[in-house]
């Protein structure tokens, strides 16, 4: 399997496999076109995916403090830390779940949160549920901070580690 920076990838066939594994994951993370897809690589810090024998596996975006961006989740840890890591989304391949690649993905994020010293930051849904994926943030040292209901039928839960 290889890491690779999205960040400094040009080729266009390779983030529309990583966003066709972003739609494949709706609603377990945010529906976004191509583009936006695209926008958000390029206004993050760390963006990373792996591709294993040119098979886009699995990817993970993140976003450090004052970046213009208007979630409103993104807004919540804003607000609360002066300085901090925002995972605004990871998703892996259907078919490679449960292979380790996003614990290989976090193990990195983990590493680059300790050397810099802030907090690492995510919400998960609990409605539509995701009690995978809170399980997965608990593995990985995240705490619960608090429920918010965003709108009908969409509420997450705010995690973080320090």
């Amino acid at each position: 399997m290889e890491l690779i920076n999205l960040k400094i990838i040009k080729d266009e066939k390779i983030f529309s496999s990583f966003h066709e594994i972003n739609k494949q994951q709706v609603p377990k993370v945010g529906s976004v076109s191509l583009q936006e897809f695209i926008n958000l690589i390029k206004i993050s810090d760390i963006s990373y995916g792996i591709i294993k024998k040119g098979i886009c596996l699995g990817f993970v975006i993140c976003l450090r403090e004052n970046t213009n961006y208007q979630s409103i989740n993104y807004k919540f840890f804003q607000k609360r830390h002066k300085k901090f890591f925002y995972i605004d989304r990871i998703a892996i391949a259907t078919k490679y779940q449960s292979s380790g690649i996003g614990s290989n993905l976090y193990n990195k994020l983990l590493f680059i949160k300790e050397k810099f010293n802030i907090p690492l930051c995510a919400e998960v849904n609990i409605d539509p549920p995701n009690e995978l994926s809170i399980n997965f943030h608990r593995k990985h040292g995240f705490s619960e901070i608090i429920e918010s209901t965003i709108k009908e039928g969409y509420s997450v839960v705010y995690m973080e580690v320090c």
